[in-house]
């Protein structure tokens, strides 16, 4: 027996743990008490990891429809055949953020280099490509600007639209543990959240409005002239705060100007200030993530110990997936393949010219009516399953896994993989940490790392990746990618982490991002806020719960959560809508009782779960459970792709 250390692969905080193994089995976990991040916590899901790890629901065995259990190599020779048989823009690759950096950066060298598509990306996570657009328009990086580690050395923390306590535990945690040692804990938000509870100050916003409350705390910090007004756009940013309908603050956002003062004053006050916000599937908008972005360059906040717009990733690897170029229009490191000189480095490395067509995100090609006709997944939720349909419309989908889920039943191709302990590689956490896992078990099966199984489909088309250890592949990273350049598995070893950039001079990596030019980043569209109306007067929100915070395959597999969610479920068996006691009394429901949920373009029937959290005249919904709820989601997926912005009015009936 021995404990092994490793990283938490649920979420992207990158917690630290120690692994139990015994003989060819993972039998336990523990928090590790010396990680930077973790410092000794783990969360629910984080004290059950060794449940999925040890689920008996793994591909075993390539299979090929029409045929069955087949060999590597027969199976790989059916996935390149029928790759070939279609143009580079009728071929799409879906990229995990839950696979390995190594793992990431093969596959979009297979898509790009071997297939000669530029239609690359990732789960439905656009609204961190939100995050990251703005911050590297704003400072050059792409990613968290502060750190983690640096929580408590904050003066001020705000934490916007976000119920961090369940969608990032140990955050919530580092969080509390500040405002309870002086920091000012402020939560902006249209509900009252766990951290909004433990919040010194909590402002209750008006659904949709995340957006002009940022935009009014600027705007009063730049009237007083308190405000930084050297960085670059300055002018053109002031022009925009004109905008700001400030006179009207209370009646549009709920907030009372007073509560804005409050915000702005210590805001500018402070020696240091952080503020924290989802940025995954129920992330914010381009516009919204610039105005808070916005208030802290007007605050000077930026570049300094103790700050940080830090966007948090509900993905393991989320970060270092974009890091990793899964995007259609980038490479590694953020670099555009727009971009002449970048796009000539990678043809000279691989000695070959990239394509040229603009790519989509699968996203946009399952949506629309797109000449798309082969599909390669990897590693996915049953939130593709939204796309049925059209997934059993393509003529040919390739699922790459290490566990069974429903996404592999549309597959005419399966190839299983390792999982993350029975091979070497890195993940890049929320705040720009790459650490490194080593391999803790030798695979139960044989079958090969993502890495290895891109190089041999490669080798099948003769064009081999000639890769003989994750290394390697990390290696080419750094060679490719400035950020990461000084990054080797020789560096990582034995540390946890570092944070990029990362040099060849600066082998201890950045705690926290000092932009060489800061510069205001305009919001690209006018305010639009949803209000309710007679017909539908209550305005829905979505979000996610702590047991089953994704539409989560892998938490299908780790039982200590999914027996909470189940028992959910029964208490719940249809899902649920959660409203304020004074609307459930008005329409003469109460808590479990069933009602249907009527929108302009959908319905759904489900149950009341009367919260005293949620807002009168609001409902609130996690978009997870159960397919009715889901079906009425898809009706709207123009709105659901806001994330935490996302509000539908709708009536609540009595069934």
């Amino acid at each position: 027996m021995s404990y092994l250390p490793g990283v938490c692969t649920f979420c992207g905080t990158g917690c630290g743990h120690y692994l139990k193994v015994e003989g060819s089995s993972i039998q336990g976990v523990f928090p590790s008490r010396v990680h930077p991040v973790s410092k000794g916590r783990l969360c629910v899901r984080g004290w059950n990891i060794h449940e999925l790890l040890g689920t008996q629901e793994r591909i075993i065995r390539p299979y090929v429809k029409d045929s069955g259990q087949v060999s590597y190599k027969d199976a790989i020779a059916k996935l390149v055949s029928a790759l070939s048989s279609y143009k580079p823009e009728e071929i799409a690759f879906y990229a995990s953020p839950r696979s390995s950096n190594e793992d990431n950066f093969a596959l979009m060298k297979l898509a790009r280099l071997v297939v000669k598509t530029n239609n690359i990306s990732l789960q439905t996570e656009g609204s961190h490509r939100n995050s990251l657009d703005v911050l590297y328009n704003g400072t050059g990086f792409a990613g968290m600007l502060g750190s983690l580690e640096d929580i408590r050395k904050a003066e001020v923390l705000i934490v916007a639209g976000m119920d961090i306590t369940t969608q990032n535990p140990i955050i919530g945690s580092e969080l509390h543990y500040a405002a309870r040692s002086g920091s000012l804990l402020i939560t902006i938000d249209s509900r009252m959240t766990k951290i909004a509870k433990l919040s010194r100050r909590f402002i209750n916003i008006k659904p949709g409005t995340m957006r002009i409350v940022f935009d009014a705390i600027a705007y009063y910090i730049d009237k007083q002239q308190w405000g930084n007004t050297k960085s670059a756009q300055y002018e053109e940013y002031k022009k925009y705060l004109a905008t700001v309908p400030f006179d009207a603050i209370e009646t549009e956002t709920g907030v009372l100007p007073a509560e804005i003062a409050f915000v702005a004053e210590r805001l500018v006050k402070a020696k240091s200030a952080a503020v924290f916000f989802t940025s995954g599937i129920s992330g914010l908008s381009y516009d919204t993530v610039a105005s808070i972005f916005n208030l802290f360059v007007v605050a000077d906040k930026i570049g300094k110990e103790g700050c940080g717009v830090n966007p948090v990733a509900g993905i393991n690897n989320l970060q270092g997936s974009f890091d990793m170029g899964c995007a259609p229009d980038l490479l590694t490191g953020f670099q555009s393949i727009n971009d002449a000189t970048s796009k000539k480095k990678f043809e000279k490395k691989w000695e070959q010219e990239l394509p040229a067509f603009k790519g989509k995100t699968v996203e946009e090609l399952l949506a629309d009516s797109s000449p798309l006709k082969a599909l390669v997944i990897v590693d996915h939720d049953d939130g593709i399953i939204k796309y049925a349909d059209r997934l059993k419309s393509l003529p040919f989908v390739a699922y790459i896994g290490a566990f069974t889920n429903k996404v592999a039943d549309f597959a005419h191709v399966v190839l299983p993989i390792t999982t993350y302990i029975e091979t070497d590689g890195t993940f890049t956490n929320t705040e720009r940490r790459v650490q490194l896992l080593r391999k803790k078990l030798d695979p139960a099966f044989d079958v090969l790392p993502q890495w290895k199984l891109c190089d041999t489909i490669a080798k099948a088309a003769a064009k081999p990746f000639n890769y003989q250890h994750a290394s390697d592949v990390m290696d080419e990273i750094a060679s490719l990618t400035p950020s990461y350049e000084g990054i080797s598995y020789k560096l990582l070893s034995g540390k946890h982490g570092v944070q990029w950039p990362c040099t060849k001079k600066n082998h201890d990596g950045t705690k926290y991002c000092v932009p060489e030019k800061v510069s205001f980043v305009l919001p690209q569209k006018p305010y639009v806020t949803v209000q309710a109306t007679q017909e539908y007067p209550y305005l829905l929100m979505l979000g996610k719960a702590q047991h089953y915070w994704h539409q989560n395959n892998i938490m299908h597999k780790t039982f200590i959560p999914l027996r909470e969610y189940n028992a959910t479920l029964l208490l719940y068996p249809d899902g649920y809508v959660a409203m304020a006691p004074e609307d459930a009394k008005k329409i003469g429901v109460r808590d479990r009782w069933p009602v249907k949920v009527v929108a302009k373009k959908a319905s759904m029937k489900t149950m009341v779960m009367v919260l005293d959290d949620v807002a009168p005249g609001t409902a609130y919904v996690p978009y997870f459970i159960r397919e009715g709820i889901a079906s009425f989601l898809l009706a709207y997926s123009d709105i659901v792709s806001q994330g935490e912005e996302a509000t539908i009015p709708v009536r609540i009936e009595k069934v």
